[in-house]
């Protein structure tokens, strides 16, 4: 089959915008489970939060009915709104062993450049970044390096041109370099209609000057913003002529909901279907279904579909993507994507099975519960063995965990503003925390469960 980058982007819109208003988080409400089943292997990710930033995720690995495996563990760092480090480690068995790392830098709340890095021995090595630059507070140009040897390359420099006044780019230039020698450039031109996008065309600049490439056409429901169809083709160099390649049509419910897309190409003379999505909701308007289909038998044939179940408050806690009559052994399980709503988000993940499970959220509560002494917050506290320390404003510079008797089991040294505390390995009960900042030291009392 054949598919264009860009329809499978607008889908993913699409589905942004439609999940946002069928699946919608109460503010409250925070995943703090995910149990997801790919092929034959199940994980099991925990998160953890801070003032409603999600600044913690663990992923673990089933090996039984009952034993997990660490696997993963990523940290999201924050100044004030603006995540500035997200950190991530693998198990090595029995440590946790720091792997990659993003930096984030900012001026006045903008992001300026994003770092890339890479540890080995515990030390961090720069491989990739992007740097942003602005004009009039919008994004004008994104520039993108690669580390070597003899210090940083550019390999790809986006410029995006705005009409005066406009706050949608009408233009954008795509700059590809290779040893710091420019290779290959295009430009994007955009059009709009009431505000809305309505065509895109891309051209290659050649040493003979400006040479079609692409071309896509966006089309509405009259008075509406719904999208009707989406038309893409392709310039023949040969003839020097455009050629239809591929489009996508959609239609959708009373409610503005999407109810169906078509996706096809051209085929010598004509469209060919290559795949079509329908959608169920219930009466509330929450999506229970949604349901892929194959030209079969010259008929659309319904060969999977990603069922949500268990709604909670729009939330659908328990989906399953299963085999129809003309995709396998009906009710069966089959990895396919599946799209849902994590906190207001929409994720696609591979999958066969996602169980969601959410914890009641709110500050103020939750701040009464943790163990803080001198602004170190220990969460969640109990815990299965995993915590998660941070201080806001200092930087830790080491932890100990003792026992009850005072004899050390564990310690770390530090240098961020959080860490993370694994006595997964540890028996249950109660032990000792002893985090030194760079101003005070502070002991707390943490659960394991």
């Amino acid at each position: 089959m054949k598919y264009a980058i860009s329809f499978l982007f607008l889908s993913f819109c699409i589905q942004t915008a439609f999940f946002a208003r069928t699946h919608s988080v109460n503010d409250n409400q925070l995943v703090t489970q995910l149990k997801v089943v790919e092929n034959d292997s199940t994980f099991w990710y925990m998160y953890v939060y801070d003032a409603g930033k999600k600044v913690m995720e663990t992923k673990s690995y089933r090996v039984d009915s009952t034993t997990w495996i660490r696997k993963s563990l990523t940290e999201w760092v924050y100044d004030g709104d603006n995540c500035i480090s997200q950190r991530e480690r693998i198990w090595r068995g029995n440590y946790w062993d720091f792997t990659f790392s993003i930096d984030y830098s900012y001026s006045n709340g903008v992001l300026q450049n994003e770092t890339q890095n890479v540890f080995s021995n515990g030390i961090a090595s720069a491989i990739r970044k992007t740097d942003f630059s602005y004009n009039l507070n919008k994004l004008s140009t994104r520039k993108e390096y690669l580390k070597s040897q003899d210090g940083w390359h550019l390999t790809t420099q986006t410029d995006l041109r705005y009409k005066t006044g406009g706050t949608k780019a009408d233009s954008l230039i795509i700059s590809s370099y290779q040893a710091d020698t420019l290779t290959s450039q295009s430009v994007s031109t955009f059009k709009y209609t009431n505000d809305l996008l309505v065509s895109q065309l891309t051209q290659q600049y050649t040493k003979v000057g400006l040479v079609n490439s692409d071309s896509i056409n966006w089309f509405y429901y009259p008075n509406s913003t719904l999208l009707k169809t989406q038309k893409n083709k392709k310039w023949n160099t040969v003839i020097l002529k455009w050629e239809n390649f591929q489009r996508v049509d959609y239609e959708y419910n009373d409610s503005s909901q999407i109810m169906s897309e078509t996706y096809q190409h051209w085929e010598t003379m004509f469209w060919k279907n290559d795949l079509r999505y329908d959608y169920l909701y219930d009466s509330n308007n929450v999506m229970q279904k949604k349901m892929l289909s194959m030209p079969i038998y010259e008929d659309w044939r319904n060969t999977v579909s990603i069922n949500y179940s268990d709604i909670i408050a729009n939330n659908a806690n328990t989906i399953r993507s299963t085999y129809e009559f003309w995709g396998g052994s009906t009710g069966d399980l089959t990895t396919s994507f599946i799209p849902f709503v994590f906190n207001n988000e929409l994720v696609i993940r591979r999958a066969k099975s996602i169980q969601l499970s959410y914890a009641q959220y709110n500050d103020t509560i939750l701040q009464n519960l943790l163990p803080q002494i001198n602004s170190i917050g220990v969460y969640p506290n109990p815990s299965n063995g995993i915590f998660y320390i941070t201080t806001h404003e200092s930087t830790l510079k080491s932890w100990a965990i003792t026992d009850l008797n005072g004899r050390i089991l564990k310690q770390n040294e530090n240098s961020f503003q959080s860490s993370v505390v694994d006595i997964t390995e540890l028996s249950k009960g109660i032990y000792i925390l002893k985090v030194s900042t760079d101003n005070s030291t502070n002991i707390s009392k943490i659960i394991k469960r």
